[in-house]
């Protein structure tokens, strides 16, 4: 892994790039309906990409980064704040996708391809002003007052986040 900054930024690229295959699969399933061929195996291929993000990238931000950053902004308000809450409702239209993508699955139609499309339209809405937040205030602010010790925390704590995640 490079920096923790770098690393950041490469999974703000990879969600971005997942949310072009979601307007993609949103538009699949607008067009041909769940029962296209295909369409949900690729719903079922977002589902488990959005989670990751959800599972990966706002847990070393939240256990990692903010926390130290934290000791020089207030997190109670301003921007770690606003980005917390920011993660708690996406984690919310995550569940959102991942129960109407699970009720598509199990072959119920009734409205379920609509909130499949309403969550995923709502993740795309939240998601890059969230990363443009993170990437001209948050980010600059952390390279700013992070010494080169409390980044190599950063680092630690980071490294701790992903083990007790990841298999052994």
């Amino acid at each position: 892994m490079g920096t923790i900054m770098e690393e950041l930024l490469r999974q703000h690229r990879d969600a971005e790039a997942m949310l072009v295959k979601l307007a993609a699969g949103v538009g699949r399933v607008q067009r041909e309906g769940a029962s296209g061929a295909g369409v949900l195996d690729d719903l079922g291929d977002l589902r488990r990409e959005i989670h990751g993000e959800v599972l990966s990238h706002f847990r070393e931000e939240e256990q990692a980064l903010f926390p130290v950053l934290g000791r020089h902004i207030d997190s109670a308000s301003g921007p770690i704040a606003m980005l917390m809450e920011e993660h708690a409702i996406f984690r919310q239209l995550e569940l959102q996708f991942e129960e109407a993508v699970a009720a598509l699955e199990a072959g119920f139609r009734d409205g379920w391809e609509e909130k499949v499309c309403d969550a995923a339209d709502s993740i795309a809405r939240l998601l890059p002003a969230h990363i443009e937040k993170e990437e001209s205030v948050l980010f600059p602010m952390a390279e700013d007052v992070l010494s080169a010790d409390e980044w190599e925390h950063v680092r630690r704590l980071w490294r701790e986040a992903l083990a007790a995640v990841l298999p052994a």
